[in-house]
């Protein structure tokens, strides 16, 4: 069987750029399997799609997101807040408010119906081969082996794949909390993104969804063991600038996100979405990147199938633009002050009041 293909391509990872990878490479003309872990999980994650988003998400959907998938308010307008100086709306311009959970099963609902074969309860365990592309597999307690031309990976910020790949190569990671809270106080429904460098390097968010609030915080070149403390010290700020105040705690989750140069993989196996570290260190916005690699890593399948070449050569130069622009925003984060925020924002708002239109988000191209 070495020498059969049981798929062209197998996808590992059913999030957002492995749902789209997977549904991408169908319609394309690939026979694709899609493997995940059941039950399906999301990672942690406020659950925003910004506009630039539903534009790599309509290069792959024909349709609407449903109303399901939806939160409590469905739109949130971006709020950026300076607790010494008040808070700036970026007022043209909103982000849709989503359920992460049914977003993420929707996709996969989407690509299965549309021919890619979801491999459910399956846990990717190794990579056995790379040229032809041999994969091992646990599905249901038993272990399968399965041949397939190209393999993507898109399982992740602890991504098996990529370890697999570069076992030598270490991968920087910005860890996050977020919690869910019953709250008292009154506000506008915003996404709040809030700069306090004695706060965090980055940024601490509010999220209004479905009658809770969620709160985060990510803490570049730090350790998971600040993350409570620092919880603790954007709560007591809540509290004195905003009279914003946590009832009760309903969850607590503790994750990382990518603080990583693009990593774009090797001969047929590509990397995609936070295991690629398709991630805007500037922002923390990571949905929109994982759908543009994912189209980047369908889109060089096809090329390097007709050519018949190696995946990666053709993907590193469709991906080569956004991985110089990530690197920048990295290295532009890791300075950042409170007053280059600020900066950045009146910048934004400029921008907006000249053209006198609705903002698509290419400032990041420009700034």
């Amino acid at each position: 069987m070495r020498g059969k293909l049981d798929f062209d391509v197998a996808v590992v990872g059913g999030g957002p750029s492995g749902a789209i990878a997977a549904l991408k490479c169908s319609l394309l003309g690939f026979k694709v399997a899609l493997l995940e872990k059941t039950p399906f999980q999301s990672k942690p994650c406020g659950g925003l799609l910004t506009q630039k988003s539903l534009q790599a998400l309509n290069k792959a959907v024909d349709g609407e997101i449903p109303e399901s998938v939806f939160s409590r308010p469905s739109t949130l307008k971006v709020c950026y807040v300076y607790p010494d100086k008040g808070k700036s709306c970026i007022v043209d311009y909103e982000v849709l408010n989503v359920k992460r959970d049914l977003f993420d099963s929707w996709l996969r609902e989407y690509a299965s119906k549309r021919g890619v074969k979801v491999f459910g309860n399956t846990e990717f365990i190794k990579l056995a081969n790379t040229q032809p592309v041999r994969i091992l597999m646990k599905r249901r307690g038993k272990r399968l082996g399965l041949n397939v031309k190209y393999l993507v990976g898109a399982d992740g910020v602890y991504s098996t794949v990529r370890r697999q790949l570069f076992p030598n190569i270490y991968f920087e990671t910005a860890p996050a909390i977020q919690e869910h809270w019953e709250w008292k106080g009154e506000f506008e429904s915003c996404f709040y993104i809030f700069f306090k460098r004695e706060l965090t390097r980055a940024y601490a968010y509010i999220i209004p969804k479905d009658g809770t609030l969620i709160a985060g915080i990510w803490t570049p070149r730090e350790n998971f063991k600040t993350l409570k403390a620092r919880m603790e010290l954007f709560k007591k700020l809540l509290k004195e600038k905003l009279s914003i105040e946590p009832n009760s705690v309903l969850k607590r989750e503790i994750w990382a996100i990518p603080y990583q140069h693009v990593m774009e993989g090797l001969g047929n196996v590509v990397l995609v979405g936070d295991a690629g570290g398709f991630c805007n260190a500037l922002t923390g916005e990571g949905i929109s990147y994982a759908m543009e690699s994912a189209l980047a890593a369908s889109e060089s399948i096809l090329e390097a199938s007709n050519k018949d070449c190696e995946a990666v050569q053709v993907y590193r130069e469709k991906v080569k633009e956004i991985a110089a622009f990530l690197k920048e925003k990295r290295e532009t984060a890791i300075s950042l002050t409170d007053e280059d925020c600020k900066s950045f924002v009146e910048f934004l708002e400029k921008r907006i009041n000249d053209e006198k239109e609705s903002f698509q988000f290419d400032f990041e191209f420009k700034y």
